[in-house]
């Protein structure tokens, strides 16, 4: 008997964590997704970085808040609505499960670079640092979404859901420039040493006109979208090979120096690495997926997260 690739979840304290691919039409848009059900473990902080993320819980909550000056700040945590977004982020954040809110149980879809302006109303730019809600964002649809992900009989229709509710966002949303396309994954996949004059001139597009039109496909301009693409490649390095010495990997990745990678590590999380790059990785660094939907080992070239 060839075992699900939607596994149920088991009876225990510790949460189930389980992947899939998308629909065949997708896979350009959604690297993978997956869930987590049961537990009450602590979640793990999201990074700044370009990774961005749809979270729709059936049961439970999660409340959000920053994080800065090497501690989760004083404030009073966000609670998120059952289904938001993760978009590009500058800062640190934590995420909490939110106080007797019952037994967590969630879906999430993680996007590839750049996928996500072709599934929203708005420019990127108007949603970058921030979590917004999908009835917020997509309206009737987000909140039907909502609804349908709760009445599914398990991990397989739930993942049928997200197929449809993408696919609709799809034919809504859907913006064809090819050209901006290839300059986010260029620069996604290779941001050490990426010049953008040399970058415009390879797409055949202006470097004002692949400055102006950038902001909105990704939420950020290209240079801070490059500085972004490096730190969180270089952080999912080493939270995941685990390696005892950053320096050779922090020079690999385009910094010029132990130095400049601390400093642009304190820049955008207000710690230093040490603090953070310990066990517990951010779920933004799952391994990549075998061709049958399972966690493999190695990242893959095209791995956007």
């Amino acid at each position: 008997m060839s075992r699900s690739p939607y596994p149920e979840p088991e009876l225990t304290d510790r949460p189930v964590v389980a992947f899939a691919r998308p629909a065949p039409g997708l896979a350009v848009l959604v690297e993978r997704y997956w869930w987590s059900e049961g537990g009450a473990g602590a979640l793990p902080r999201l990074l700044p970085g370009t990774g961005a993320e749809l979270w729709v819980h059936w049961s439970g909550g999660v409340d959000l808040r920053p994080v800065g000056g090497g501690s989760v700040d004083g404030r009073s945590p966000t609670p998120l609505p059952d289904a938001h977004l993760v978009c590009l982020r500058r800062t640190h954040w934590s995420l909490e499960h939110r106080a007797g809110a019952g037994r967590p149980g969630f879906v999430a879809v993680r996007f590839r670079a750049g996928a996500l302006r072709h599934l929203v109303p708005a420019g990127l730019d108007e949603l970058a640092d921030r979590v917004v809600g999908a009835e917020e964002l997509w309206g009737a649809p987000g909140r039907r979404l909502v609804e349908r992900v709760g009445t599914a009989r398990g991990p397989a229709e739930r993942v049928a859901v997200l197929d449809r509710f993408l696919a609709g966002l799809l034919v809504a949303h859907h913006r064809p420039e090819p050209w901006l396309d290839a300059a986010v994954g260029r620069i996604y996949r290779r941001p050490a040493g990426l010049r953008m004059d040399r970058l415009a001139e390879s797409i055949g597009v202006g470097p004002r006109h692949l400055q102006r039109r950038f902001p909105a496909a990704v939420g950020a301009g290209p240079k801070e979208f490059q500085r972004l693409a490096r730190f969180q490649r270089l952080a999912r390095l080493l939270l995941r090979e685990e390696q005892p010495h950053s320096l050779p990997a922090a020079l690999d990745a385009g910094y010029y120096d132990q130095s400049h990678f601390t400093r642009e590590f304190r820049r955008l999380t207000g710690e230093r690495p040490a603090e953070v790059l310990g066990p517990g990785r951010s779920h933004f660094y799952y391994p990549s997926l075998t061709a049958d939907g399972q966690a493999g080992l190695r990242p893959t070239p095209e791995e956007t997260r």
